[in-house]
């Protein structure tokens, strides 16, 4: 292992064999032959040098390898091929509830995974106090875990992992489940383990946690890394690869036959939705800035006096974003006197799209407001689905507001301004 290395890893690779049935297993064991099994490499030709002291992204689609990596880094999986070599004491929070005995309570299992992580039982009574502290389970500390949510099971294994003062702490994709307040408390944990000259490996797919912690990552795809470099770099390459296949797999979930309610009195049908890009052309995936157009192609039934069409934008957990359409407007534009057998598109453009990365779906609405309360002639919930990217990640939340910043400094009678649009 190379002098002032934390982490290294050469030629590392680790194979499942993967049976289509069980009783494969015992033939193979049993019986000669052929093998009746398939490898899947999951890790393949992977190398690490990781110095001490620094705070490494792994990133990637599902898939690709990252927690695997973080197995075979921890000893938790053996590698098939290759060496890894870690250097000091490693603490984990890799798989949600790994380690926690479900029949134990919390505090029990304080105690079975300091044990586990090789600590004294005078260590453990010193830090026991901190731990339940930190993990605000409150009651919950004295009930079994096989209670908890996911997000108690968070808080009391990072609690855990975090107390044992590590030499290098690996996480994996873990603090995604906590709430906000305490994810907050884990980022502030980590900027303490970085700047006391921890060593901290996390898989991450916040690209904002990964370009504002990290000095190097490491970008990996079907078990190979593809390329390593400074946060800004690499987090960049995988934005566009994610936007290519976003682009694909939301088209091909768009393709598919939709399980969402519909319901109208369907004198108008909605029969085609579709996402244009800066290109004018059909996609699902979209970069915060870039013009966006929705068409709604339709087809008429029966006579219709009055239909109004519109649009509800919500995001992927059903936060309601905006809801529009052609006649709340301040020039509005109505459709009257619509006969059986017409057809046509109506269109939606925005010459920016504000909304900041996320998944995001539509709903369609076609109403009839010939009548007091406007009655649902085609709603159709989910009618497409898109994601959005922001390779910038200048602001943070749903909405990319475009704002003016100053900042004034006086001293002894002088006073210099900047300015700074967004």
């Amino acid at each position: 292992m190379p002098p002032g290395s934390a982490v290294f890893a050469k030629d590392l690779s680790k194979a499942y064999r993967i049976y289509d049935k069980p009783i494969h297993r015992l033939y193979d064991l049993v019986l000669p032959g052929k093998p009746r099994c398939r490898e899947f490499w999951a890790v393949r030709n992977v190398y690490l040098d990781i110095p001490r002291g620094s705070t490494v992204g792994i990133i990637g689609e599902n898939g690709a390898g990252k927690s695997t990596l973080l197995k075979l880094l921890t000893g938790i999986s053996r590698p098939t091929t290759g060496s890894v070599g870690v250097a000091g004491r490693v603490a984990s929070l890799l798989e949600l509830g790994a380690g926690f005995h479900p029949e134990f309570s919390g505090r029990d299992n304080i105690r079975l995974n300091c044990s586990v992580l090789g600590m004294s039982e005078q260590e453990i009574a010193e830090r026991y106090p901190k731990i339940v502290e930190f993990s605000e389970l409150g009651d919950f500390i004295d009930r079994p875990v096989k209670t908890y949510s996911s997000g108690m099971y968070v808080r009391l294994g990072f609690a855990v992992a975090a107390s044992v003062d590590p030499d290098i702490l690996l996480i994996d994709e873990a603090l995604s489940v906590g709430d906000e307040h305490f994810r907050g408390k884990c980022i502030n944990r980590l900027n303490d383990f970085r700047d006391a000259g921890k060593t901290i490996l996390f898989v991450s797919h916040d690209m904002g946690a990964v370009k504002s912690m990290c000095q190097w990552v490491v970008l990996m795809d079907k078990g190979e890394v593809l390329e390593q470099g400074t946060a800004e770099k690499v987090a960049d390459a995988y934005l566009k690869r994610a936007k290519a296949r976003g682009n694909e797999r939301m088209s091909a979930i768009n393709r598919g036959t939709s399980a969402y309610p519909r319901w109208g009195t369907g004198e108008i049908e909605v029969t085609e939705v579709e996402l244009l890009g800066s290109e004018s052309k059909p996609v699902h995936a979209f970069t915060t800035g870039e013009p966006f157009r929705v068409r709604i192609g339709w087809r008429a039934h029966k006579d219709t006096p009055l239909p109004v069409f519109g649009l509800g934008l919500y995001r992927s957990d059903g936060t309601y974003v905006n809801g529009s359409n052609h006649h709340w407007r301040d020039r509005p534009i109505e459709v009257r006197d619509i006969k059986a057998g017409e057809s046509g598109v109506v269109e939606m453009a925005v010459d920016g799209l504000q909304l900041l990365q996320g998944q995001y779906y539509l709903t369609t609405f076609v109403y009839d407001h010939s009548k007091a309360a406007p009655t649902a002639i085609d709603h159709r919930e989910h009618a497409s689905t898109f994601e959005v990217l922001d390779p910038r990640h200048l602001q943070h939340g749903m909405l990319f507001l475009h704002s003016r910043w100053s900042v004034s400094r006086g001293q002894e009678g002088r006073e210099t301004r900047e300015e700074s649009p967004s």
